[in-house]
């Protein structure tokens, strides 16, 4: 069987919660399709650590990349969730992608997750976490990962957690069903239901992917 290498892309700001979703992803995908390989990329993770950080792509070999994923070996179909803050960042890797996802929330709320990350619970952690948001990461957030919104297939205001990775999940196997001619068995497929569910916010952001 001919390799097929499916690739997901899932962008978001700081402490967004990107890694969690893709986490999320990869068992709710194990569940509906048989004998596929799902991996996650974090591209926050793979960030280089031996030099000091310019908090931008710089900080990720996108050429080694792109190398990789151009050449998969593997039988059968692949799934691979590229995931972090520049997920939707270089063009090659956009094009090479079925689905770009982008998880937008608020600076606010950003914040505040980084606190509770980082467990800044002592004045001195606290000042010393809201000076390295102040100095670098908001700026990067504005300059170079923020643009790259316009990037993405699906865009998903974060407000409620569950609701946004249903959304994300039935996009995804739509895309697996599509690359793979609905051949492949599944236990059953997510099917979200706008008007039942009183989905009412932002409706009019959610790309048809049909």
């Amino acid at each position: 069987m001919p390799n097929k290498s499916l690739i997901i892309s899932l962008a978001g700001g700081h402490a967004t919660g990107v890694v969690k979703v893709a986490k999320k992803l990869q068992e709710s995908i194990a569940k509906f399709f048989g004998n596929t390989t799902v991996t996650i990329i974090d591209l926050d993770a793979i960030a280089k650590s031996t030099a000091e950080r310019t908090y931008s792509a710089l900080d990720i070999d996108f050429d080694e990349l792109c190398f990789d994923l151009k050449n998969i070996t593997h039988d059968g179909i692949d799934i691979i969730i590229i995931c972090g803050c520049y997920a939707l960042y270089d063009k090659r890797i956009n094009n090479l992608s079925k689905l770009k996802v982008f998880l937008d929330s608020d600076a606010d709320k950003r914040l505040v997750n980084l606190i509770l990350g980082e467990r800044a619970d002592t004045p001195e952690l606290l000042s010393a976490l809201i000076a390295q948001y102040m100095d670098r990461l908001r700026p990067e957030m504005t300059k170079y990962i923020e643009p790259t919104i316009t990037n993405a297939d699906l865009i998903i205001p974060y407000e409620n957690e569950e609701v946004g990775f249903q959304i994300i999940l039935d996009g995804v196997i739509k895309v697996i069903e599509q690359i793979d001619g609905d051949r492949r068995q599944h236990t059953s497929t997510p099917v979200w239901d706008y008007e039942n569910e009183r989905m009412d916010v932002q409706k009019e952001r959610y790309y048809d992917l049909s």
